[in-house]
């Protein structure tokens, strides 16, 4: 899927790559923007649940070879947008500008198609991307690490995250 991802476009191997570093769902990683980076982190109010994480820009995915600094440098090259992903390509009446989370569904969609793999009658959607980076965590850095990064909570977690009153990051 990485080599079909790197055919397709730039965005697409990028936006692969932010997933699977961040652990993210797809409609955070499409609203990543440079300006969220300060201090040696990428600052990240998860859409879904409000969630506030502090991911380190050190951060790496041995499994994958990636650092998120790496992927985010990557994300630059011929981009003058502030957001991560962004695409000069016009298709089908889109304008060049950020990507969105259809988008990088349709994406992963056509690159899972085109990469030769044969899946069962239920293929992986870009989704899955987040919880192959669970997993790959879950291996490399431990169960509560691979918990905290995607913004999972259990009942300890939920206590801590109520005292701080939701409004500090989780340092990741």
């Amino acid at each position: 899927m990485r080599q079909a991802a790197l055919s397709h476009s730039e965005w697409a191997a990028n936006a692969c790559d932010l997933a699977l570093v961040t652990g993210q769902r797809r409609e955070d990683v499409s609203l990543f923007r440079f300006s969220d980076i300060r201090d040696g982190r990428l600052f990240v109010t998860q859409g879904k649940t409000g969630h506030k994480l502090a991911i380190s820009l050190n951060l790496r995915l041995d499994a994958a070879g990636l650092f998120l600094q790496d992927v985010i440098e990557r994300c630059r090259v011929n981009n003058p947008s502030n957001f991560m992903l962004y695409s000069s390509i016009r298709r089908g009446g889109r304008k060049p500008g950020p990507l969105f989370p259809d988008g990088l569904t349709q994406a992963f969609s056509d690159l899972r198609d085109s990469s030769g793999l044969r899946f069962g009658p239920n293929p992986p959607s870009f989704h899955e991307i987040r919880s192959l980076a669970g997993r790959l965590y879950e291996v490399e850095y431990g169960e509560e690490f691979a918990q905290r990064l995607p913004g999972h909570k259990n009942s300890a977690m939920t206590k801590k995250y109520l005292d701080a009153r939701s409004a500090e990051y989780v340092m990741v």
